[in-house]
């Protein structure tokens, strides 16, 4: 175990400390009180064991206290019509006779989100706050209730008539200014002039701007395996990480620390384009990611891919434990675990480094989409109760469309000139529809998905196996290497 690298052992640690969170009531004050305690006792404890083991205990406990202070409180169901004060944050959606948005307010002396649902005849606007008069009603039970709740939200609240909203001015916010710079953006890629569906996919791949898409063209990326495309991620980030850092690169700075300077611009520019994109659990661990590997490159210190993953999951899941719960953290997590572990086993089998420049990158892309579906698989078919075929064939498809669209997309958005428009269009739109057309082909499809329940236990066990192939596998590997060496 002291051969694993670092965060690879307090992980499990902390996914732990969540889950006792959940199933213990203890005042997360003492929990706070007793972690620290242990933190104190490990720190000045000589005897390297016994310290070893107060430091696992007191990561464990400032799980279970994290997970105390963040656990969603319920809001009782509504006798009578309230005056609620909120703030709109986000920008509203028409849906039929309703505008949908998120709302920031304060219930009982705590900071709670809303779904906002107001009649299209009462005019909403991003930044607005105002006094809501209606019924605050409670999220439903089930999956998608709890995913709300574990994402903040406590309720959501009908404005029915333009008399029930009493408009108090314009407020602004760092998350408020974001969302405007995020609507300004999609507002450039809404003048390309491109057809609804694909500009809607354009807008969630570069901006995490997802409401437009219809619902039709959801559930064919669901059927077809290739939902996650939509959601920005690690690829969608590493794309734009790539572009960023090499444009900073071409930056005249000299000097000795020229590179830790752009390194740091680099790293800023990822962080405010995460903010742009809402801040959403994959987008926050591609950043996390891509700026610790940019500190380790800029001072030229060696980094485990592996244990930076863990690193980031671990931060995130201290800082907010309802991530353990977040379908969209868990896949992203999981996917770039299974490329970071397959991908060299993988492309070794497929021919290594053989080939020109042209096959290796192909090659690359195949690898990818097969390590990121195959370890996904299992999480998928337990939380959607579809196993998607198709998904691992159409994957290296609409990872190079992907590529295309972000790339050309970013340049687009980023650059006021209007010579670009009818180039951007004709290589976005045409990326755009391709990928779309490709989706609705294979959804359509005979084969393409299967309808299973997979139980928890089921899907644990499939892990367990990976977890325990991967093992059995670097344990083989050192082995041989020893007695190479001997």
């Amino acid at each position: 175990m002291r051969n694993l690298p670092p965060f690879l052992r307090i992980l499990p640690l902390v996914v732990v400390g969540i889950l006792l969170g959940n199933v213990l009531t203890i005042e997360a004050w003492w929990v706070a009180a007793a972690a620290a305690l242990c933190s104190l006792i490990g720190y000045l404890w000589r005897k390297r064991g016994v310290a070893e083991i107060y430091i696992s205990l007191s990561i464990l406990l400032w799980a279970m206290a994290s997970t105390e202070i963040r656990t969603p409180k319920q809001i009782p169901e509504p006798s009578a019509p309230s005056e609620v004060e909120v703030v709109v944050a986000t920008v509203p959606h028409t849906s039929g006779r309703w505008q949908q948005c998120e709302a920031a307010s304060t219930i009982d002396n705590r900071s709670v989100k809303i779904m906002l649902r107001a009649d299209t005849a009462i005019c909403v606007s991003l930044g607005e706050r105002g006094i809501a008069s209606g019924y605050l009603n409670p999220l439903p039970e089930g999956s998608y209730g709890n995913l709300m709740r574990r994402r903040g939200f406590v309720g959501t609240l009908y404005i029915t008539s333009p008399l029930d909203w009493q408009p108090l001015g314009i407020t602004t916010s760092p998350a408020i200014a974001a969302r405007r710079v995020q609507h300004t953006l999609a507002g450039r890629i809404d003048s390309l002039g491109l057809e609804h569906n694909e500009g809607a996919i354009v807008k969630a791949m570069l901006l995490g701007e997802r409401s437009d898409i219809s619902p039709s063209l959801r559930k064919a990326y669901s059927r077809a395996g290739a939902s996650h495309i939509l959601a920005i991620s690690g690829l969608h980030v590493g794309i734009v990480a790539m572009v960023v850092w090499w444009l900073c690169w071409l930056l005249p700075i000299v000097g000795r620390r020229g590179h830790i300077v752009r390194n740091c611009i680099a790293s800023a520019i990822m962080i405010l384009y995460a903010i742009i994109c809402g801040l959403s659990p994959s987008v926050v661990r591609a950043t996390i990611m891509f700026v610790v590997a940019q500190m380790a490159l800029g001072y030229g210190t060696s980094r485990n891919t592996m244990n930076t993953l863990c690193g980031a999951v671990t931060i995130m899941l201290l800082f907010n434990p309802n991530n353990l719960y977040d379908i969209s953290f868990l896949l992203s997590a999981t996917a770039v675990a299974g490329i970071l572990v397959g991908l060299r086993p993988m492309s070794e089998f497929m021919g290594g480094e053989g080939g020109g420049a042209l096959l290796r990158a192909l090659r690359g892309v195949v690898v990818v989409g097969l390590c990121s579906t195959l370890a996904t698989l299992p999480l998928v078919a337990h939380t959607f109760s579809t196993a998607s075929l198709v998904g691992i064939f159409l994957n290296p498809i609409v990872i190079l469309t992907a590529e295309i669209i972000v790339t050309i997309g970013l340049i687009w958005v980023s650059l006021p000139f209007g010579w670009l428009q009818p180039v951007a269009k004709w290589i976005i739109g045409g990326a755009a529809e391709l990928q779309n057309r490709t989706v609705e082909y294979a959804s359509g499809l005979s084969w393409s998905a299967v309808e299973c329940e997979v139980p928890l236990w089921v899907t644990l066990l499939a892990y367990g196996a990976m977890l325990a192939a991967i093992i059995v596998a670097s344990q083989w590997k050192e082995r041989k290497r020893w007695k190479m060496e001997i």
